[in-house]
């Protein structure tokens, strides 16, 4: 992906993927769909994705490892995604207790495709975690892909790339 990403360079929008309004937009819903999760709002959060077949992928040991037969942190349908949201929300589940205080910043907001229905973006972010004594800072990048809808953007597929995914990492209680 950083071939990609080098590849694409900072023309992107000269080379008419995206206009800037379009790149505008994008970043806006980005750092959107982030203060969501910061802010714990599940069903708000949930609300960004379209249909039925989505994926959020967070892959473990490899940022390309099959997830089908590799291990994954997170590698989540809409059930197993709304499931999760039901486990973040429950009172009673111990292990999300107290939730976390966090603050992340997106940056390097780069459209790598688009067609009519889709676009395809990849975006930087570092997150700032504090629950129960320790702190947490993260850093990775997303990959996305987004559907333009009438309501605006919904994502269909994300896949997040944690910098030390190769590395022993805690529970996350939070969405990233």
């Amino acid at each position: 992906m950083a071939k990609q990403l080098l590849n694409a360079g900072s023309d992107v929008i000269n080379k008419g993927i995206v206009s800037v309004e379009q790149q505008l937009r994008v970043e806006r819903f980005l750092t959107y769909e982030a203060a969501l999760m910061d802010e714990h709002e599940y069903d708000r959060w949930m609300a960004l994705w379209t249909g039925d077949d989505i994926t959020y992928w967070v892959p473990c040991n490899s940022d390309d490892q099959d997830p089908n037969t590799g291990v994954a942190v997170i590698y989540d349908d809409r059930p197993r995604l709304l499931e999760r949201m039901m486990r973040l929300k429950d009172k009673a589940a111990h292990a999300y207790r107290p939730r976390a205080r966090l603050i992340r910043n997106v940056s390097g907001v780069v459209p790598l495709s688009a067609t009519k229905e889709e676009l395809e973006v990849v975006s930087s972010f570092s997150l700032g975690e504090i629950r129960t004594g320790t702190e947490n800072i993260w850093f990775g990048k997303c990959h996305y892909v987004l559907v333009d809808t009438s309501e605006g953007f919904r994502i269909r597929w994300k896949k997040v790339l944690l910098l030390n995914n190769d590395e022993a990492m805690p529970n996350l209680t939070f969405l990233v």
